[in-house]
């Protein structure tokens, strides 16, 4: 089959679902049917007109090609001379060549090809992605899934690699107090992560009520309705974190998030930031006295995806709570909508089916 129905980001603010021909890969490739992919905050991000992989990884927003098929967090099966694969996508290929990708940093490449979006790819058609009833990836970056894994489940291992390598940013070790400000999926998975690395304590907030309460539902408590200024002094009257925490995840990157993020850090901790903006941040040096340190988590390693895929079969982290909204493609624009409205509208992860 060379055709599929898909969605197309023909420009900022402007989707078109339809029949296109199949993107095609370079190089050795596999088709993949979708059975499902998440809408990610990074793809409406993409869809209002910004581009948060070249801000994370090249610092500065460059502006995106039209006609990209969205969706990075996706799952389906692979069938080869009778035989079906249930996979999920690693959605980056990085050169392999650069300074950053033999000294084993490939999730900073510059000239990484991302699927999902037009990072990478020489011009094209249309460029591919997830949100399509099938599509082509590099061979190899299509990685087995266990039954026990669900193919919605399996649209979170993107977003749950990225969870660990934030966490790994932070030099997170066992007996380790840690906070995470924004409890969006990345910032609750990272959360979920801690846990499982032996976290001692574990706190967070986020201005929506929806996802403390989603929170419960996967086993963490400590996690408050607040801005960042309410969990401060939240940390400062919690006996078991009062001396302050060793990682802050701060999934939200305003001037008020770090500044406070920065004021709750044990000494030697590490506040890692996962959103990057341009506006300026007024810090005293003081803040990163006691050996404090403030630090970025850009993508994932190769290595975090089978990790993510392990953590998510061993049932240490747990997703299938936090889907709340599920469309067939054919409605990828009352589902973009409803994700650029999501508190109103109680949106927490959306998941299309083809």
């Amino acid at each position: 089959m060379r055709e599929s129905f898909s969605v197309i980001l023909k420009g900022p603010g402007s989707l078109e679902v339809r029949t296109i021909p199949i993107p095609r890969i370079p190089g050795p490739s596999v088709q993949v049917a979708m059975k499902a992919c998440g809408i990610c905050g990074s793809d409406a991000r993409y869809y209002q007109g910004e581009n948060p992989w070249s801000l994370h990884t090249l610092g500065r927003n460059v502006p995106s090609p039209p006609n990209m098929v969205l969706g990075h967090e996706v799952s389906g099966v692979v069938s080869v001379g009778g035989r079906v694969r249930r996979v999920a996508i690693l959605a980056y290929k990085a050169c392999g060549t650069c300074p950053y990708c033999t000294s084993g940093r490939e999730n900073l490449c510059e000239n990484m090809q991302h699927f999902g979006h037009s990072a990478g790819w020489d011009p094209m058609p249309h460029y591919p992605g997830g949100m399509a009833e099938r599509f082509e990836i590099w061979q190899g970056f299509d990685y087995d899934i266990p039954d026990a894994i669900s193919f919605e489940e399996a649209t979170f291992l993107d977003g749950l690699a990225v969870a660990i390598h934030a966490v790994d940013q932070g030099g997170l070790v066992s007996g380790a107090t840690a906070g995470f400000i924004g409890l969006g999926p990345i910032g609750l998975m990272a959360a979920q992560v801690a846990h499982a690395r032996g976290a001692a304590a574990i706190v967070g907030c986020d201005v929506d009520p929806l996802p403390p309460r989603l929170a419960k539902e996967v086993g963490l408590d400590g996690m408050l309705c607040s801005d960042s200024g309410g969990f401060v002094s939240f940390v400062r009257g919690h006996n078991a974190v009062a001396r302050g925490l060793d990682l802050v995840v701060d999934t939200v990157g305003t001037p008020e998030t770090i500044r406070d993020g920065l004021s709750v850090l044990a000494k030697s901790g590490a506040l890692v930031l996962l959103a990057v903006h341009e506006q300026p941040v007024p810090l005293k040096p003081i803040a990163l006295s006691g050996e404090r340190r403030i630090v970025t988590s850009a993508n994932n390693k190769y290595r975090d995806f089978p990790e993510a895929i392990r953590l998510l079969g061993a049932g240490h982290v747990k997703v299938a709570p936090l889907i709340t909204h599920r469309f067939p493609l054919a409605d990828a624009r009352k589902a973009f909508d409803l994700m650029l409205h999501k508190t109103e509208n109680q949106v927490y992860k959306i998941i299309l089916h083809p």
